[in-house]
């Protein structure tokens, strides 16, 4: 068998670091892996490593071990070899007969869930049916391009399949103060009034001459938001009285610290049925959840 087997980018470490008596022999074999993996592969911080499974190798003597390391955005898993007395280590991909053993014994990354009753969707405001196949929950800001892009992309999909998606917005501007929390705020007001003023303001920000005035000062945009409600009848009262008791203002802080528990870093981002996909989003993915 030696002559069909390779490895690549091949690393060999003794581990002496775990005491023998600390752990059952199947928990120190884990360990040494997490622990000579953490040591010798360069990975973002914080991200999260964990053990899998345990089983025999096709190297002699060698278990294979397969770890998860979590991301912000997607779950890799990756396998590394440990010798059964847990002294050596072998990171790397093994061949055998020209197949990559270890990409094949790991599988595929997938997109990190989400369990979607944590969101509070019911705070947000939402298009679709209620009982669509397909929640799309996406953070997003007033002031992001690409954002502005996913909208009106995910505008044509809700057009053509108007029965099977949810879609639920959620407030990200990054900091709790600036221009774009601004916006948030406003928005949040206008659903005070009622999810259709929410949006009729959304909808206007996601313009270009939206995005003119959203860089005015804010008593202007203020201004601008006041006449758009106006003109479809609304109670300004209510959308003023949001902002001035900071009712709107708690609302964006809740989704912004939402958000950050669930450790993410750009706009837009999505969980959809539960799996969270970070930047714009091909409709064929979207539509891939739908079984087409």
């Amino acid at each position: 068998m030696g002559k069909n087997i390779f490895w690549t980018g091949m690393l060999i470490a003794l581990a002496f670091t775990v005491p023998v008596a600390a752990f059952s022999q199947e928990d120190r074999i884990a360990q040494v892996a997490i622990d000579t993996f953490k040591s010798h592969v360069r990975v973002p911080p914080g991200t999260e490593i964990t053990f899998l499974e345990k089983k025999e190798s096709p190297i002699p003597d060698f278990y294979s071990i397969k770890l998860l390391l979590v991301f912000p955005d997607k779950e890799v898993p990756a396998v590394i070899y440990v010798d059964k007395a847990g002294e050596k280590v072998i990171i790397g991909n093994l061949f055998i007969r020209g197949e990559n053993i270890t990409t094949k014994e790991a599988g595929p990354p997938r997109p990190k869930k989400i369990d979607m009753g944590l969101l509070e969707m019911e705070k947000s405001p939402f298009l679709g049916d209620k009982g669509a196949k397909v929640t799309i929950v996406e953070f997003s800001n007033f002031q992001c391009p690409y954002c502005m892009d996913s909208w009106s992309k995910l505008m044509g999909l809700m057009k053509r399949y108007p029965q099977d998606f949810k879609y639920v917005f959620k407030h990200f501007p990054f900091q709790p103060g600036g221009k774009t929390f601004e916006l948030s705020e406003m928005a949040v007001a206008a659903q005070e009034v009622s999810n259709e003023a929410f949006w009729l303001i959304h909808d206007f920000f996601f313009t270009k001459e939206g995005q003119n005035i959203a860089n005015l000062e804010k008593g202007a945009v203020k201004q601008k938001v006041e006449q758009l409600l106006k003109g479809k009848g609304y109670d300004v009262k209510i959308f003023q009285s949001a902002l001035e008791t900071g009712r709107a203002r708690n609302r964006v802080l809740e989704d912004m610290a939402l958000a950050n528990r669930l450790r993410m870093t750009s706009t837009p981002t999505k969980i959809v049925n539960g799996d969270l996909i970070v930047g714009l989003t091909p409709d064929s993915t979207l539509e891939g959840y739908l079984g087409k």
